[in-house]
């Protein structure tokens, strides 16, 4: 035995001993001292005590080394870790090796919370020696009958399970492992449906927590692992929602630790409360926030969640966001107008300080920059210079460029310099331009003003898709339906439709944002959109003809030159707008797809190659794009009623 310093805390009136030598080993237990020399005085006392009798003293022995040897065992399975909080940028961590096991499939993770070093653990990582304070040794030392059933459920098999409780009786559902843990909770780790249908069934322990310092139980484990279907049958035995282990974690909060978005809005579609906290005041939000799930935050934005709630140590979200790093959840949670900017956690820390002494650069630049947004003597300026210049699909800079130059530049000159020179000559090349000009502003304002295709808000068919969660592996066919779920906009999202950012609303046939329209180019708009387009470019290419009639008149002057640089550029973005507009429609295709069809499935062939399902024909495809026509092969949104 290599000599090992551990402190032995055991309960003197549980180890009292009735002779000399059994006191002695209990006060020897008290002191910290080698393991090898601890082992050596209490042999060479047990044998002096008993020397008639050395087969027992031998016996005593024998165990004694073993609860040492377990112990330390125990204590070698996990890093100790101290409890330091000076303020939330002092993350602690918590290295813990997860060993590949057949039953669990996990692999090393990190935990590095500020305000939870010791995040839930797996079964391997509980082992550890308050295991010992929070149960009797009757519990822990089961029988080696009873580990069989553990060992049966990791496997999976349900009918050999089934035999061996036949064999051992029922109570062997409600054995313990000897880390503390039931069948119930291994049976949640695999994600095994049909074990925990059966435990159920047979009235088998299914909310009991772990004998750990965390105490999870079987739902925190499901959560953890994304077993939708599990948390399901939880639920539907009687297990709480809200239930909470010996932290304070949810199984909400467990699902946002780590990122499973899809049981998270499971879990809000069955009651999960989000306004709950662990015992060092964290939502779920702080954890989406911290671990860096922008989704996650998102949906808790969404479901109403305080942004501004304080956990035990002053530290907002935005603190935990600022000090994981990163940027998308950054910018998620400042979207919120009145969402305060500079709070100062107990230890007079600042989201922006937290992210310049972890050196968030690009952090620290947002903040700035949403900082000088919200100045007192700023919104004003900072409003005109983002809506000038601001970010891409979000500035009317192209709009206020477009209009500006058409009725405070074109239209002047074409009326007092075109018009004089020309209108004789030129009469029905004027009536055209005037007839085009006419389209021109019909087919931008109906562009602009109609709804292009927004999804409606908060849809039936997302919280019945949402209570479908744990049915997906029957829907793997399909492969559309998870993940067609926008939890901004509630809704079940048809194929072909997008969440477009900027207007943050989800888009049937999202084509794109246009910038000169301010508006999104959808199904109901599409058409007008070509017009649009098409009337810029007829428009321009007549300004050009008109200015160089003009110029062969009157000669070159600075007016005529600015014009035909402006016309030439609107009139080349327009043409290039009109023709790429009118391919996409030939081909039944968005521009987004166009694009990005590498991330749309039904886009590519089983062998991954292009194919475009929705084409018909040049002919009907453009039939279908004017009469703003779904496609005929479009999937209907399927939902299993009779799961319900």
């Amino acid at each position: 035995l290599a000599p090992h310093r551990r402190t032995f805390e055991i309960d003197s009136d549980q180890k009292k001993g009735n002779t000399l030598s059994e006191q002695f080993l209990a006060a020897l237990q008290k002191i910290s001292i080698s393991r090898s020399i601890w082992v050596f005085f209490a042999g060479r006392i047990v044998g002096r005590a008993h020397p008639l009798n050395e087969e027992k003293s031998q016996e005593r022995l024998q165990c004694l080394q073993k609860s040492v040897c377990s112990k330390v065992a125990l204590d070698n399975g996990i890093k100790t870790q101290s409890r330091v909080h000076p303020s939330p940028g002092s993350a602690r961590t918590l290295v813990w090796a997860l060993p590949l096991t057949a039953s669990c499939n996990m692999v090393t993770e990190e935990s590095d919370h500020p305000h939870h070093p010791e995040e839930e653990k797996t079964p391997t990582q509980e082992k550890d020696s308050n295991l010992l304070a929070r149960t009797d040794s009757s519990e822990i030392l089961i029988q080696s009958s009873m580990d069989d059933i553990f060992d049966v459920i990791k496997s999976g098999e349900l009918s050999e399970v089934e035999n061996l409780v036949e064999k051992l009786g029922p109570e062997a559902l409600s054995a313990r492992d000897k880390h503390g843990y039931t069948p119930a909770h291994w049976a949640a780790l695999d994600g095994n449906v049909e074990m925990m249908r059966y435990l159920v069934e047979r009235n088998a322990p299914v909310d009991l927590p772990c004998l750990g310092t965390q105490g999870p139980r079987p739902i925190h484990w499901a959560c953890r692992k994304g077993h939708a279907a599990v948390v399901q049958v939880l639920l539907q035995a009687g297990v709480a929602v809200n239930a909470a282990d010996f932290k304070g974690l949810t199984p909400l909060m467990t699902a946002c630790m780590y990122g499973r978005t899809a049981t998270a809005a499971y879990l809000l579609g069955m009651g999960a409360q989000n306004h709950l906290t662990d015992i060092n005041g964290d939502t779920a939000l702080h954890w989406a926030a911290y671990k860096g799930h922008a989704d996650l935050i998102r949906l808790l934005m969404y479901s109403g969640v305080d942004l501004q709630k304080t956990d035990n140590f002053g530290s907002t979200p935005l603190h935990l966001a600022c000090l994981s790093g990163n940027l998308q959840c950054v910018k998620i949670l400042c979207e919120k107008r009145n969402l305060e900017l500079e709070p100062r956690d107990k230890n007079g820390k600042t989201p922006m300080m937290l992210a310049q002494s972890h050196r968030n650069s690009e952090v620290v630049k947002l903040l700035h920059n949403e900082m000088k947004k919200k100045s007192r003597w700023m919104p004003p300026i900072s409003e005109i210079w983002g809506m000038l210049f601001g970010g891409a699909g979000a500035s009317k800079g192209p709009l206020i460029l477009f209009l500006v130059s058409v009725l405070l530049w074109g239209y002047p000159m074409y009326m007092i310099r075109c018009i004089p020179i020309t209108w004789n000559v030129l009469r029905r090349s004027h009536y055209c331009f005037i007839y085009w000009n006419a389209v021109m502003w019909i087919s931008w304002i109906i562009a602009n003003r109609r709804d292009p295709g927004y999804i409606p808000l908060n849809s039936d068919t997302y919280y019945r898709a949402i209570k479908q969660i744990p049915y997906f592996d029957k829907w793997k066919k399909r492969n559309v339906i998870l993940s067609r779920l926008c939890h901004s906009c509630r809704c079940l999202r048809p194929l072909r439709a997008k969440h477009c950012r900027i207007c943050n609303r989800c888009v049937s046939y999202f084509d794109h944002h246009c910038p000169f329209i301010y508006n999104c180019v959808g199904l109901r708009n599409r058409m007008w959109f070509l017009l649009f387009v098409l009337s810029i470019a007829i428009n321009c290419s007549f300004t050009i003809y008109f200015a160089c009639y003009c110029v062969m008149i009157e000669g070159f002057s600075l007016l005529y030159v600015l014009g035909l640089l402006e016309a030439f550029v609107f009139c080349g973005l327009g043409w290039i707008l009109t023709c790429t507009s009118i391919l996409h429609a030939c081909m039944n295709l968005t521009t987004n797809e166009m694009f990005n069809y590498k991330r749309y499935p039904y886009l590519r062939d089983k062998r991954g190659r292009y194919q475009n399902p929705f084409s018909r024909g040049p002919a009907l495809n453009l039939f279908e794009f004017f009469v703003c026509l779904p496609d005929r092969q479009d999937e209907q949104d399927y939902i299993l009623d009779e799961n319900l």
